[in-house]
């Protein structure tokens, strides 16, 4: 007779209760393979997780494959309505990972942060209704609905999970929007030119940025048109300008729909670490979180305001990074000139560009 693994045994164990207890997170999707991974996770560990992908998994995780279907059977099976789960939208470095973790710090949400199944279901999107989708649109909708009540569940009936999405897979949230009416967002921003300094502040900015620039390149040619250099061609600030302009139309299109633009607020980083404490309250009571103004002033005021969001312990206060933004300004000015440039004759040519430039 077989005897089971420990994950193997622990996932059986849990799984009756998928599709409303998040003890078991979904790791991750293979449409392909029709395989999903699942691994044991209390609540401290989804609070301690900086993105919820490969950098979670360790020699001592439990957890097992199953069945796709599986995932999408008892998600559809669920008798109970799901509750509402809300999203963060961003480019990337414009504090999201604080933020997610500033709004759990108030004791009323339970974030899930940069989930990979969502950059399996923005992948599968951009292909629906091509001749190589590996989906139907009609199992892609039952994929992305499963999905979805996958992160509803929570660990306490006072708190509502909050996806925040990694920022080139923010694509597939508008589709989620506008087919889940309960699920609200904010959309978090920068200005250009700070947003362009940010990027290029890193170490090896072009290492992150390249890779990204492939899939971003051709969002941008679907919606702007052939109007730019191809991406070996560009420079680091203009792989940080197309990321602003690729990411900020798919927060553009959420704040201006008809169907989304009710439930969706923008907010500027800058101006949020000018005022956390009402920039918290008012992502808070947008998102209808019952946080207390006592919470909100608790979190906005505590500690994880003066620490680098993405590696617990380090030192990395609001005052550091505006010492660090004016370093990259001196040092990488031409870098930081170069893609505003780019942007700017953009938006000659291209009218969506020039309506996203203000």
């Amino acid at each position: 007779m077989n005897q089971l693994n420990p994950g193997e045994e622990a996932v059986g164990r849990l799984f009756p209760n998928f599709a409303t207890d998040p003890d078991l997170y979904l790791y991750r999707i293979e449409p392909i393979q029709g395989t999903a991974s699942v691994m044991v996770m209390d609540e401290a560990a989804y609070n301690a997780a900086r993105f919820m992908n490969k950098d979670i998994v360790s020699l001592d995780t439990l957890g097992a494959n199953i069945p796709l279907f599986r995932v999408t059977e008892y998600a559809q099976a669920r008798t109970a309505p799901a509750r509402p789960v809300h999203f963060i939208l961003h480019p990337s470095h414009t504090g999201s990972t604080l933020v997610s973790r500033l709004l759990d710090a108030t004791g009323t949400t339970l974030g899930v942060r940069e989930p990979w199944p969502l950059i399996s279901l923005a992948e599968l999107q951009d292909d629906l209704g091509t001749k190589h989708s590996v989906v139907s649109e009609q199992d892609y909708g039952i994929l992305r609905d499963s999905l979805v009540t996958v992160w509803s569940r929570v660990f306490r009936p006072e708190t509502t999970g909050v996806v925040k999405a990694t920022s080139h897979a923010g694509r597939a949230v508008p589709d989620i929007l506008r087919t889940h009416a309960a699920s609200r967002a904010i959309s978090l921003t920068l200005q250009p030119e700070a947003f362009i300094t940010a990027l290029l502040a890193r170490q090896n900015p072009i290492r992150e940025l390249l890779g990204f620039s492939i899939e971003r390149m051709k969002r941008f040619q679907r919606r702007f048109g052939d109007l730019a250099q191809p991406v070996h061609a560009m420079t680091p600030g203009e792989h940080a300008a197309l990321a602003w302009l690729v990411e900020r139309q798919v927060e553009h299109d959420v704040l201006t729909a008809r169907e989304t633009k009710d439930r969706v607020i923008d907010v500027d980083f800058d101006t949020f670490l000018d005022r956390p404490a009402e920039e918290l309250g008012r992502i808070a009571n947008h998102l209808q979180l019952g946080a207390t103004d006592a919470a909100v002033e608790a979190a906005a005021t505590g500690p994880l305001m003066s620490q680098y969001s993405k590696a617990a312990g380090q030192s990395f206060t609001p005052q550091m990074r505006r010492a660090l933004m004016e370093e990259t300004r001196q040092v990488r000015g031409g870098d930081i000139a170069r893609g505003m440039a780019w942007l700017e004759q953009i938006a000659k040519t291209s009218p969506a560009a020039a309506a996203l430039l203000g």
